[in-house]
């Protein structure tokens, strides 16, 4: 869990954008490699976007696994970004994994913000959402690395984005 405060700028707006841009990294795993399904795009921002204007997003990643290992994954880590300048360019999906046998998993780690909420503010959010999340664990990273590598920012927060790969996938 962490724990992060939203500029005075920061709105529904800069939400959707943020989410935007991480949508267009989950349609480019889409074309690459046929997950998540092209309906399912739309749920993910969606829920993204809403969970971010709330400030109750800690991490979000996606990818896909292989036997409870991670072939390669995108995670974003959620927080203000100071002095980072610049929006920064969706894309950059690992491409010409082999992900045979694989499948593709999303995870979202809440903020220390969410855990604060009362339960009838969690589930006023919640109702908001196109779909419930279930209690789950990521794949274990071992044979691979992570490289931080694009940075989205939009109204005082920002997405640090990193990529991993596994090195045997």
């Amino acid at each position: 869990m962490s724990s992060y405060s939203y500029a005075d700028t920061f709105s529904h707006t800069h939400a959707r954008r943020l989410a935007g841009r991480v949508t267009t990294d989950l349609r480019q795993s889409h074309l690459l490699y046929g997950s998540p399904t092209e309906s399912g795009l739309e749920d993910y921002r969606a829920e993204l976007e809403e969970l971010l204007s709330e400030g109750c997003v800690a991490r979000y990643q996606f990818g896909f696994k292989r036997d409870e290992k991670a072939v390669w994954s995108l995670r974003y880590v959620v927080g203000p970004d100071g002095a980072l300048a610049g929006a920064g360019a969706a894309g950059g999906v690992p491409s010409a994994v082999n992900i045979t046998g694989a499948t593709f998993f999303n995870f979202l780690t809440f903020s220390d913000k969410w855990f604060r909420l009362s339960p009838s503010e969690r589930r006023a959010i919640e109702g908001k959402l196109p779909f419930t999340r279930n209690d789950g664990t990521l794949p274990s990273e071992m044979g691979g690395y992570w490289t931080r590598d694009r940075t989205y920012a939009a109204g005082g927060v920002a997405l640090e984005r990193s990529v991993f790969r596994n090195l045997a996938a």
